[in-house]
């Protein structure tokens, strides 16, 4: 028997003991999550890159994860299952978190604007004031690629698509933010 069948095996015996005994829940939770918190707080700061933030993620993920595992059936490893919960949680954090950001989005960033519609525009626009304006599809785009500085292979991991998609959902952002300044 190798190390990866024990530590399974502890770790259903955990999830198991989780499940049937609601009086020590707590202290049994406490034992399963243990080895995974430095994990779930490094793929946070990876995803979302902001340390900070990661902190409370991990704690949105404890919580959703001690919420869910009464219903866990065991048809995934324990593991890719919180890594999902985890990806899930940060990708919530990203799709809402723009909407609070107030920086400057200079033309020379968004430098592909001038390519779709050939002008050389020397402007700054507020981010607050042409990306409302845009789908919420397009602002999600926008935001991960120019303002978190997501590569492309990263944003189709995080919305879920091909990477073709998301070239051209990125072409078709910057076309109809491209019309609303000019």
């Amino acid at each position: 028997m190798n190390e990866y069948d024990n530590d399974h095996g502890k770790e259903c015996h955990l999830i198991s003991m989780f499940q049937s005994n609601e009086k020590e829940r707590n202290e049994w939770f406490h034992l399963l999550m243990q080895p995974y918190l430095a994990l779930l707080h490094n793929r946070c700061v990876y995803k979302i890159r902001d340390k900070t933030s990661a902190e409370d993620l991990v704690q949105e993920i404890l919580i959703r994860v001690y919420k869910a595992l009464p219903t866990y059936r065991h048809e995934a490893l324990f593991k890719t299952w919180i890594f999902k919960i985890t990806d899930n949680v940060c990708y919530s954090f990203l799709s809402c978190n723009y909407k609070y950001k107030t920086d400057i989005v200079t033309m020379n960033i968004l430098e592909h604007l001038t390519q779709v519609n050939n002008h050389n525009i020397d402007l700054e626009i507020t981010f607050n004031q042409a990306i409302p304006s845009l789908s919420k599809n397009e602002q999600e785009i926008i935001n991960l690629r120019f303002y978190k500085d997501f590569s492309l292979s990263e944003i189709s991991h995080i919305l879920q698509i091909t990477i073709s998609a998301c070239k051209m959902r990125i072409y078709r952002a910057l076309q109809s933010l491209s019309l609303l300044i000019i």
